[in-house]
C-alpha cells in the first residue's frame, strides 16, 4: 500500500513520468515496527532542465497503530545545466501536518564539476547549497498537546557536498550540514518528528545542529560495496552521535539493487538500533 501511494505521488509530481528516467525506491525496517521508506523519479528533460520529484514516508517505532504513527513528505529537486561543468540546483519540501508535527524546507545553490581527470581523480564534483527550514510542533516527547500553542522553530541552513572518482574503482563521497542558526531555543519536552542525516535511508527524531558524514565504494561492473561513517550533534543535549552503513550495490542488466544494514539511534535518548536497507533502480 505504501509503495503505491509513494508510486502515485510521484507520477502526480511529475507530468513527463511516463518519458525514459530513473525510478528509485529505497526503505530501511526494524524492530517494533519502524519502517522508512524514499521514493524518487528523475526526469531529464534533454533541454539542461533535469526534474526529480520525490516522496518520503515514516513509521515511528513508538507507535501501535499505522495510522497514527505515519508521516510523509513531499519533495521536487530542479536542477538546470548552465554548462557541462556548472550547474544550479533548487529544492523544497513540504511535510503536512501529522502526528502534531509539520515543516517546509527549501534550498537553493551551485554544483560544480571542476575538470574531468587529473593524477588519478576523475569526474570530482562540489555542490554547495543555503535554505531554511520552519518547522511546527503542537504537542511534547510524550505526545500530548503544548500548553501554550504550538512551538516554531526556523533554521537557516547550509550544506556542502563533494565526491570524486579514485583511479577506476574507488569513489569517495563527502557531505557537512550545519544548521547556522535556529530562530528559538527548543525546551527539553519537544522533539520534532522528521531529522535526516546524509547517506542514511532512515529518518531521526529531533532537531540536529550539523552532520559531518563520508561515504567511500569500490565499484565493478556488477558488485559495489560501500562503507558510510556519520557524526551529528542534536541542539539539545550536544554530545555527538554516531550512525554507520554498509552494504552491497548489485547491477543485474539495467536494474541495480543495493541491500545493506544501518546502526543509528533512532532518538537522541535512545540507545542505537540495527536496521536493515533495501533499494532498487531502474529505468523507466
Amino acid at each position: 500500500m505504501r509503495l503505491k501511494a509513494a508510486l502515485v505521488s510521484l507520477l502526480l509530481c511529475c507530468p513527463c513520468a511516463f518519458c525514459y528516467g530513473q525510478l528509485r525506491f529505497a526503505s530501511v525496517g526494524g524492530e517494533r515496527g519502524y519502517s522508512a521508506i524514499r521514493a524518487q523519479y528523475t526526469a531529464d528533460l534533454d533541454n539542461g532542465w533535469i526534474i526529480i520529484p520525490q516522496y518520503g514516508y515514516y513509521r515511528m517505532s513508538d507507535k501501535d497503530l499505522e495510522e497514527s504513527g505515519s508521516t510523509s513528505r513531499y519533495g521536487v529537486n530542479v536542477l538546470y545545466e548552465v554548462t557541462d561543468t556548472f550547474v544550479l540546483l533548487a529544492e523544497g519540501i513540504l511535510q503536512p501536518q501529522s502526528l502534531g508535527y509539520e515543516g517546509v524546507i527549501y534550498q537553493g545553490g551551485v554544483r560544480w564539476n571542476p575538470f574531468y581527470y587529473w593524477q588519478g581523480f576523475k569526474n570530482p564534483v562540489i555542490a554547495v547549497k543555503f535554505g531554511q527550514t520552519r518547522l511546527r510542533s503542537y504537542v511534547d516527547t510524550n505526545g500530548y498537546e503544548l500548553p501554550d500553542g504550538a512551538f516554531r522553530q526556523v533554521g537557516t541552513l547550509s550544506e556542502i557536498n563533494a565526491g570524486v572518482d579514485i583511479t577506476n574503482h574507488w569513489n569517495l563521497q563527502a557531505t557537512w550540514q550545519k544548521v547556522i542558526k535556529y530562530s528559538s531555543r527548543v525546551p527539553d519536552n519537544v522533539t520534532f518528528s522528521w531529522a535526516e542525516v546524509p547517506y542514511m535511508t532512515a529518518v531521526l527524531q529531533g532537531y540536529l545542529k550539523d552532520s559531518m558524514a563520508a561515504r567511500l565504494s569500490y565499484q565493478t561492473d556488477f558488485i559495489t560495496p560501500y562503507a558510510s561513517l556519520v557524526r551529528y550533534h542534536y541542539d539539545i543535549r550536544r554530545a555527538v552521535s554516531t550512525a554507520v552503513s554498509a552494504g552491497l550495490h548489485i547491477r543485474l542488466w539495467e536494474v541495480e539493487l543495493t541491500g545493506g544494514v544501518e546502526i543509528f539511534e533512532p532518538r537522541r535518548d535512545e540507545n542505537r538500533k540495527t536496521y536493515f536497507s533495501l533499494s532498487v533502480e531502474a529505468p523507466f
